[in-house]
């Protein structure tokens, strides 16, 4: 069950400083949650400048797991890399932390679709009725992941990308930019559907 909602409990810290960082803080704060946000956590937080629009780099991830020992913090984990991201999720709910669902305004998701927890909507991702998206996904801006199709944990789909009904997407995934994925073609984990790749069968991990 997806977790897009705020209340005045709720506080939100990102995981990566860099681009797709920036691409969460942007989707939180035209949701209107830019209260709520702590700012955000790096490894590489002392090459860094001190704050990204407004907003503090704290520390590194270790630093954020000793405060999730302590205090209930949500977490979206903004790192490019799908194995890397979900690395770093699976160690973070190993502790016990809790991930927040970021939902541009100018989405659309289905009532009747599924997105898991820590993924990010950017604007104009549509996904339709019967989907399910698992944990820790990036859905950019103009893609559309149609009915019925399953998207395992940890994938990135690009702008513009088009997932197919009845399509079955493995964990780890990337699809580029334009990509297009046929109606109940199968890509395998790990597999690379290049930008502009049209899929109609089966990809295996490793792709184009």
């Amino acid at each position: 069950m997806q977790e897009t909602g705020f209340d005045d409990e709720i506080r939100v810290a990102i995981v990566g400083a860099g681009g797709y960082g920036r691409v969460a803080l942007d989707v939180l704060l035209e949701s209107g949650s830019g209260g709520e946000i702590l700012g955000f956590y790096d490894d590489a937080h002392a090459a860094l400048s001190d704050k990204v629009r407004g907003f503090p780099v704290l520390g590194d991830i270790a630093m954020l797991k000793s405060m999730l020992s302590v205090e209930q913090v949500h977490v979206i984990v903004a790192i490019t890399d799908n194995r890397a991201r979900l690395s770093v999720a699976n160690s973070i709910r190993g502790i016990g932390g809790r991930f927040m669902t970021a939902v541009h305004p100018l989405a659309y998701l289905s009532g009747a679709a599924t997105v898991g927890d820590g993924s990010v909507l950017a604007p104009g991702a549509v996904v339709h009725p019967d989907a399910v998206i698992g944990s820790h996904c990036y859905v950019g801006s103009n893609a559309v992941v149609e009915r019925d199709a399953t998207v395992g944990a940890g994938v990135w789909i690009s702008s513009g990308a088009v997932v197919g009904s009845g399509v079955r997407i493995g964990a780890r995934c990337s699809l580029g930019h334009n990509a297009s994925v046929g109606r109940k073609a199968v890509v395998e984990a790990d597999a690379r559907v290049a930008a502009v790749q049209v899929v109609e069968g089966e990809l295996a991990g490793g792709g184009v």
